[in-house]
């Protein structure tokens, strides 16, 4: 009898996480893209250098939790649409010699929405950038590729001088760039 009170016992403990797993996914690819405005044209810049891991739970193969959140871009690989001119702009107003890094760590989901194939994510985490910290929402949305990876994509506005960061002028101010900016991100995470 006490047999199989402990088989039952151990069944309940192990039955809900069979079919479940949590695992550790880094960023293997990514495309990043910045867009703002001016007063006389619009501009861009990509990233080039981004890293990251993340803590996801799939069940089924289908993304049922994310427990943890870590990226690092290289403040010095963002490369703006118009040349070297504007990527010393963005280098000055972004404080690259003291703050090398533009970081996010999550710090709660705030929903996990499954649709078919994908699932939907509202998190909130900390994003710093020229040294300040600001808690941020973000959305993305996530799904397992047929090779295993997976694609988290979404896009962000955010207001630079809530960074404390002033929106960059040129030709001794006649070119002055708005203060907000959107962020399009796609990720593509691949497990350690």
């Amino acid at each position: 009898m006490l047999m199989i009170r402990l088989f039952v016992l151990s069944a309940m403990v192990i039955l809900p996480y069979l079919g479940s797993s949590q695992d550790t996914y880094r960023v293997s690819d990514h495309e990043i893209t910045i867009q703002g405005t001016s007063n006389l044209m619009s501009w861009s810049a990509d990233v080039e250098n981004a890293s990251g891991t993340f803590l996801f739970t799939l069940e089924d193969g289908k993304i049922v939790g994310v427990e943890n959140a870590d990226l690092q871009i290289e403040a010095e690989s963002i490369e703006g649409s118009e040349g070297r001119r504007m990527n010393s702009k963005i280098y000055e107003s972004l404080n690259t010699e003291r703050h090398p890094n533009i970081n996010f760590v999550l710090r709660d989901v705030l929903s996990l929405a499954e649709n078919p194939g994908t699932a939907r994510i509202t998190s909130r985490g900390v994003l710093t950038v020229a040294g300040v910290s600001r808690i941020v929402d973000l959305f993305a949305v996530a799904r397992v590729l047929p090779d295993g990876n997976i694609e988290l994509k979404g896009e962000h506005s955010l207001n630079m001088t809530d960074f404390r960061i002033k929106p960059p002028t040129a030709m001794f101010g006649t070119l002055r760039t708005g203060d907000e900016v959107d962020i399009k991100f796609l990720f593509i995470l691949s497990r350690d």
